[in-house]
């Protein structure tokens, strides 16, 4: 059994190479989004021609082939393989592997998962299922979007802002531990977050005072 470990990688200036324009093409390409990425295929979506239009992400058209695999692959950081032949997104997991690049298959059974994510600002949490369950994984996403919402993205944003005050006001850690501990727990400041980030950030600094 595969020993998944779930992990954030900055992807940003990495190249990720996408191998198929459907659907499923088009939903991983927008998955990493924040990389470079290159979808290769015959054909593509209109979604993902209006991306390369936009130069969000760069297309190669042509017929994908055993032959062509191991230039495309090759100084690639994630592979993804989503053409829709099982035999052929075998053969991308070979050149992959031979090119020590990190292989999604969009089928399932590959060495790195694509979670589902719900995302809220800087707030992102992955759901896996390890593969077992894809619709375990996006009926979980869809109960915790309706269950987090736009507070936690504006709470991350304060708690920034309060680590590097807590930062050169308090010396100890475990204080400052403490005190965002707190500030988090203050039904107060989470009511003042609906109002605006100016009197959540003063209800803060009060609870924080407080708790000196």
């Amino acid at each position: 059994m595969p020993a998944y470990l779930p992990l954030y990688i900055d992807v940003s200036g990495r190249r990720v190479v996408i191998f198929g324009g459907g659907p499923v093409g088009e939903r991983k390409a927008r998955y990493f989004l924040q990389a470079e990425v290159v979808v290769v295929s015959r054909d593509f979506t209109p979604g993902l021609e209006a991306l390369g239009r936009d130069n969000v992400i760069r297309l190669v058209h042509m017929e994908i082939s055993k032959d062509s695999l191991a230039s495309l692959v090759e100084g690639a950081f994630v592979a993804v393989a989503a053409t829709g032949d099982p035999a052929m997104d075998e053969e991308i997991r070979h050149a992959a592997e031979k090119h020590h690049v990190l292989m999604n298959s969009a089928a399932g059974d590959s060495p790195v998962i694509v979670p589902s994510i719900v995302r809220r600002g800087p707030v992102m949490v992955a759901i896996s299922t390890g593969g077992s369950s894809p619709a375990l994984s996006k009926y979980l996403r869809q109960k915790l979007e309706s269950s987090i919402g736009e507070d936690i993205e504006k709470m991350a944003v304060l708690q920034e802002k309060l680590r590097k005050r807590l930062k050169a006001t308090v010396s100890d850690q475990k204080q400052r531990e403490r005190i965002i501990r707190d500030i988090l727990e203050d039904p107060a400041v989470w009511k003042a977050l609906g109002e605006s980030p100016d009197a959540a950030y003063e209800a803060a600094l009060r609870r924080g005072e407080a708790g000196k």
